[in-house]
């Protein structure tokens, strides 16, 4: 699989349109469209799509598929977008609550 196949398949684990992403990078939208669609990235893109996508395997988004013949195996499982802060809070407030409730049990 090609780099802008990969980018493609990782843009869309967190955002609906292109335009969102571009927007978020404060790039021209023409700009990133030649980036997904196999024009050569700049450092400057590679390092807004780590910031981005930090869970995201940059051994995977870099490498054709070709070049891993002798290379450890990549993990195919999909990647997946992090949790905004509200969804973070929400997952705590879960937590605490199980947590509560187990030590009510103890006493």
């Amino acid at each position: 699989m090609k780099f802008e196949d990969k980018l493609r398949q990782l843009v869309k684990t967190k955002y609906d349109k292109l335009s969102d992403l571009a927007e978020k990078f404060d790039m021209n939208y023409s700009q990133l469209s030649q980036y997904m669609n196999g024009k050569k990235i700049s450092i400057e893109f590679l390092t807004k799509i780590i910031q981005e996508f930090p869970n995201a395997d940059l051994n995977w988004l870099l490498r054709d598929v070709d070049d891993l013949h002798d290379s450890v195996k990549e993990n195919s499982e999909s990647y997946k977008a992090i949790l905004n802060n509200e969804q973070i809070i929400n997952k705590i407030e879960i937590l605490l609550d199980d947590l509560k409730s187990q030590l009510a049990k103890e006493e």
